[in-house]
C-alpha cells in the first residue's frame, strides 16, 4: 500500500504543481487502534513556488482526495485512503500554536513520503505551549463525547477510544508537561498510576476487542467509561506552564524552506 500512496502523491505534485516535504499517517494505524476494516489517514505538507505566493489571489492552502479500495477518487466518507495536505504556511501558523495534530505529524513513525525530520520536532518538544495543547486535546474529548457517545444513535468502540485519547494526551500533558505518545498503550501505560485501576484494565480491554473486530462494530454503552468522563468534565485544571514558541523560529525555518525551492 505503501507505493500505491506514494505514486498517488506523486502524481498530486504534478497536478496541482507542488512540492510535498512529508506525507505521514496520523490515524488509528499511528496511534496504535487500528482494527481489520482501518482505512489510511495521509496527512501531509506542501509548499509552492515563491511567484505562486506573490498573487493578488491565493492559491489554495488545502488539498483534500480520498480514494476507494479500486484507488478510484471517491467522497471522503467510507472511502480506503483518505488524504489531507497542509500548506506550508497555514502548517507552521497551526504549529506555532501548539495544534496537536500538527504535533503529531511531526511525529508520526509511519512516513509514506520525504522526511517529517523537521528541525522544529525537538524545537516543539521543548517550547510547546502547554495551556493550547492541552485544551486542545481538552477540546476534542469534549466534543467526541457529547457528539459521538453522549448523543449518538449508534456508538462504536472507535468513538469511545478517540475520546478517550483526547482526555488522556490532555492529563498527560497537564501532569507531565511533556508531548504525549503517539501510540494510546504507551500513553495508557505512562498514566498507569494516574487514572482508577480499572479504567486502565477497560481500556486495554477494549483496545484489543477493538483491533480484532470491525472499525464500525455497534456496541453498548461502556458505563465505566461514561463515568469517567463526566468526572473528569467537572474538574478544573489551571496552573500552566507558560512557556511558548518563538515565531522568529519558525520564520527562520520558513525562509530556508521556501528560498531552497526558490534556488531549484
Amino acid at each position: 500500500m505503501k507505493n500505491k500512496i506514494q505514486k498517488i502523491l506523486q502524481k498530486i505534485e504534478k497536478d496541482k504543481n507542488v512540492k510535498i516535504i512529508f506525507a505521514i499517517e496520523n490515524g488509528s494505524r499511528s496511534w496504535g487502534m487500528a482494527s481489520k476494516d482501518s482505512d489510511f489517514d495521509v496527512r501531509f505538507v506542501f509548499k509552492r513556488k515563491i511567484n505562486d505566493y506573490i498573487v493578488l489571489n491565493p492559491k489554495q492552502n488545502v488539498i483534500n482526495f480520498a480514494f476507494d479500495k479500486d484507488l478510484k477518487s471517491c467522497e471522503a466518507q467510507g472511502s480506503l485512503i483518505d488524504m489531507s495536505g497542509f500548506d506550508i504556511f497555514k502548517y507552521l501558523k497551526l504549529l506555532l500554536a501548539s495544534n496537536p495534530t500538527t504535533i503529531e505529524w511531526l511525529n508520526s513513525s509511519i512516513v509514506y513520503y520525504g522526511d517529517n525530520n523537521l528541525p522544529l520536532r525537538e524545537y516543539m518538544k521543548e517550547n510547546f505551549n502547554q495551556e493550547r495543547l492541552f485544551k486542545h486535546y481538552f477540546s476534542l474529548f469534549k466534543n467526541n463525547y457529547r457528539e459521538f457517545i453522549q448523543q449518538a444513535k449508534a456508538i462504536t468502540y472507535k468513538k469511545y477510544l478517540y475520546s478517550m485519547r483526547g482526555l488522556l494526551n490532555a492529563k498527560y500533558v497537564y501532569e507531565y508537561d511533556k508531548i504525549p505518545p503517539l501510540d494510546l498503550k504507551q500513553t495508557v501505560h505512562e498514566l498507569k498510576n494516574i487514572i482508577p485501576l480499572e479504567i486502565y484494565k477497560k481500556i486495554q480491554e477494549v483496545i484489543e476487542i477493538k483491533s480484532q473486530g470491525l472499525e464500525r462494530d455497534v456496541i453498548l454503552r461502556i458505563p465505566e467509561f461514561d463515568a469517567y468522563f463526566n468526572i473528569e468534565l467537572q474538574k478544573e485544571f489551571s496552573n500552566f506552564n507558560p512557556r511558548k514558541p518563538n515565531v522568529e523560529v519558525f520564520n527562520e525555518y520558513l525562509q530556508k524552506e521556501i528560498k531552497r525551492q526558490y534556488l531549484k
